[in-house]
């Protein structure tokens, strides 16, 4: 029986995004450690100016910036 490998995915760094189709805008920093198994990043919010990890599936999956 084969076993699946997964492989990273690469980190959009530089890419701002917003949280989904009206929240804020973030630039994505680089990878973070991961927790719970999940990938991590390390993003900032633009307006504000703080920093925090944010799971990189929902970094893909979050719009980019208009």
């Amino acid at each position: 029986m084969a076993t699946a490998v997964t492989q990273p995915v690469a980190v959009p760094v530089g890419a701002i995004k917003q949280f989904g189709p009206y929240g804020p805008e973030y630039e994505v920093l680089g990878p973070a450690e991961p927790e719970n198994g999940e990938q991590m990043v390390h993003i900032v919010i633009v307006r504000t100016g703080e920093e925090l990890t944010y799971e990189l599936e929902s970094v893909l999956a979050d719009p980019e910036a208009e």
